[in-house]
């Protein structure tokens, strides 16, 4: 028999959680080290003379304004190839985290800063993007549960990294160098995974979007929904970057800096799975209002209550348990059927949520006094109460649950 003339047989994606697996450790460089790696190594920074609290807030602003610029060019793209954004994306989350540990002066370090927030943002879309769509197409779209506890998970591991650097009295560089070699050493082999389950899933794919056109639906309005996101944004940022900082500052707890930080990194493994859970219980938008408030307390509490380990390490964990619940439960809230329309109205909050973002580390260098943060996080915390209240209009007016 002639076998030649026979269609090969189509390459077999990888198993349910595999995928999900790629996704966490994607997720972990690209957000978890990639963006918030800064977090845990901004002591020894400022300790060894690298930094002050004003620089640091310019590169923290230049990192997010970058995260915003690469989510609003996916947004505008609309027929880039997601597995090779994928890679590039990769790429640069990488050699910008290597790149931190030499001293480029600070022009350089924000050039830096800036490339490595649009990689986070073309990691964290497409890497989810590719995630969602192969798991779906699998019939597994529990698996994705292992995907977003990424974050946490980098967090924790540049924890680690920066506490044993302190304790060996470490440079800071190291601190880049280990975390970038780690993520290259997993980052490859988590891209392959998820590169080869989008081309498993992309002609199937592509024969449903050419039948889906049959003319332009209706969606809901977002506008309290994205402004409530970005404030939210702002709400979180400033102890997300500043936390090891502001605890190093005050007496009593500055042996827990970068243990607040683990605790926050820790909180954070399982807590979109967990109020995603509590959303389909309760509904969406009270999970998310009780979501916000809750940060908002845990951001307040290291300053109302400085040098107190307990309401330190509280704080902490109340920041890391939210963060990424209040992300997961208002992404969920901006979905609809259309899978295109979808994308843009993502796009859309996170573009909102990414200025917020911007906004928190500018307010730190222009409002805190010296190294007392207080006037920042108070603001930030209140920032977020206002963002609850806004939660509530959205879902007395927009009703988008």
């Amino acid at each position: 028999m002639n076998t030649r003339c026979l269609p090969s047989a189509p390459e077999r994606a990888p198993s349910p959680a595999i995928i999900a697996v790629a996704g966490l450790f994607m997720l972990a460089l690209a957000m978890g080290i990639g963006r918030f790696a800064f977090t845990a190594l901004l002591p020894l920074a400022r300790e060894q003379g690298l930094l002050t609290l004003s620089s640091a807030g310019w590169l923290a602003a230049v990192n997010y304004g970058g995260y915003l610029a690469g989510a609003l060019w996916v947004v505008r793209s609309r027929s880039a190839h997601a597995a090779r954004r994928l890679g590039v994306g990769l790429v640069f989350s990488v050699i910008t985290t290597l790149a931190m540990g030499w001293n480029l002066g600070l022009a350089g370090w924000m050039m830096a800063r800036f490339v490595a927030g649009v990689a986070s943002a073309w990691v964290y879309i497409y890497a989810t993007g590719i995630m969602l769509r192969a798991l779906v197409h699998a019939h597994a779209s529990g698996w994705s549960a292992l995907h977003y506890p990424g974050v946490g998970a980098g967090i924790t591991f540049s924890a680690c990294i920066a506490q044993i650097l302190l304790d060996q009295g470490m440079a800071s560089a190291w601190g880049w160098w280990i975390l970038g070699g780690s993520a290259a050493l997993v980052g490859l082999p988590a891209a392959v995974v998820l590169i080869r389950a989008e081309s498993s899933v992309a002609a199937a794919h592509s024969a449903l979007a050419s039948d889906a056109d049959h003319g332009a639906a209706v969606h809901p309005p977002l506008g309290w929904m994205a402004a409530a996101y970005g404030l939210a944004g702002f709400g979180y940022i400033v102890n997300a970057t500043f936390l090891p900082a502001l605890l190093r500052g005050q007496p009593g707890v500055a042996d827990a800096a970068l243990t607040g930080w683990l605790v926050a990194g820790l909180a954070a493994l399982p807590a979109t799975a967990l109020w995603v859970r509590l959303g389909f219980r309760i509904g969406a938008y009270p999970a998310l209002i009780a979501c916000t408030l809750l940060e908002a307390a845990g951001v307040a509490l290291p300053v109302l209550w400085p040098g107190q380990h307990l309401t330190a390490l509280a704080g902490a964990a109340l920041l890391g348990g939210t963060f990424m619940g209040i992300a997961g439960l208002a992404q969920w809230l901006a979905r609809v059927p259309d899978p295109q329309a979808t994308s843009q109205r993502i796009g859309f909050v996170t573009a909102c949520y990414g200025t917020g973002q911007i906004a928190g580390p500018l307010a730190v260098s222009g409002l805190a006094q010296g190294d007392d943060l207080t006037v920042p996080v108070l603001l930030a915390a209140g920032a977020l109460v206002l963002s609850a209240g806004l939660f509530e209009v959205s879902r007395r007016v927009e009703r988008l649950a």
